[in-house]
């Protein structure tokens, strides 16, 4: 059918209409259905900029560890000292890249569909992990410290950026679908989902690199142990709603500078004009107020 503008839904229309352009109706029926969908490479981005991504982390995995991994030796390479996972936190900043992956077409679309046009960026974290037996994650949610039920809605949203192929003997992420829709989180005797006696069975998320893998912040998940040798590596790119709190304080963070050269879009995604808390020396707009407050009420503002 042809979408209208409805005043009904207002917030909805031009998102709804950029998921149409982008041919993410199947994402988003099966993220309803099972709680994550998988966006394959070619929807996202060119090949060249998911190497220009990963070639961005490996720079970051230099500065922060010391240690210098050819992208060529991916398949090689281990990681120093006996950290089966290097977590790194707070890229914007680090690279151009960064910036571009955050606003990808697909990546944005998704994001102000399942989190409202108001949506907030929380973080944008690299992770990078290697050969391990151990469960790097066992089952959790993104949004634990939300009491039950959790809503129906999603309030936090992961974009996992899969930068190496994903296969469960390279450490996929195990997800249990369907459990979105379970309104709590695990209980301690089910977060372990390995062996054939585990109380809730998963699935590893196979995909290959350049994929986007997306679930919501009630969707459980983990991460099943590397076997195989090398290096997995990704880039999550993690929303909130705007009424939730964000990882990182951009507006306090982020040089003014990056902020302009990425525009209007960029700047309320970090939450530049966010309107809490309210700076004592602006006097606070009623009309962004209400707007505000009204986020709260429609899942689509």
């Amino acid at each position: 059918m042809d979408i209208g503008n409805w005043p009904t839904t207002a917030d909805l229309n031009p998102i709804y209409a950029d998921i149409r352009r982008h041919d993410l109706e199947r994402c988003i029926a099966e993220f309803d259905a099972f709680g994550f969908t998988v966006i394959p490479p070619e929807k996202v981005a060119p090949r060249a900029f998911h190497e220009q991504l990963r070639n961005a982390i490996l720079d970051v995995h230099h500065r922060r560890s010391g240690q210098r991994v050819d992208p060529a030796s991916l398949s090689s390479a281990t990681l120093p000292g006996d950290r089966p996972l290097a977590t790194y936190w707070s890229l914007l900043g680090e690279d151009p890249a960064f910036e571009r992956a955050v606003m990808n077409p697909v990546v944005y679309t998704m994001a102000r569909y399942l989190c409202g046009k108001s949506v907030l960026l929380s973080d944008i974290i690299a992770l990078v992990k290697r050969r391990d037996e151990t469960p790097t994650h066992l089952l959790h949610i993104d949004q634990a410290g939300t009491p039950p039920p959790l809503p129906p809605y999603q309030q936090v949203l992961n974009v996992t950026w899969a930068l190496t192929d994903y296969t469960r003997d390279n450490g996929a992420v195990a997800i249990v679908p369907g459990s979105h829709r379970y309104g709590r989180m695990p209980m301690p005797y089910e977060e372990n989902f390995l062996g054939n006696d585990a109380p809730v069975p998963a699935i590893p998320v196979e995909c290959e690199a350049g994929s986007l893998i997306i679930w919501g912040g009630t969707t459980w998940h983990g991460s099943y142990p590397r076997n195989a040798s090398g290096l997995r590596m990704n880039l999550v790119i993690a929303f909130c709603r705007s009424y939730m709190k964000q990882v990182r304080d951009f507006r306090n963070e982020l040089p003014v500078d990056l902020v302009e050269r990425n525009g209007p879009d960029f700047a309320q995604l970090v939450g530049m004009n966010a309107l809490y808390p309210i700076d004592k020396n602006k006097p606070m707009d009623m009309k962004d107020r209400q707007a505000f407050l009204n986020a709260g009420l429609n899942p689509w503002a």
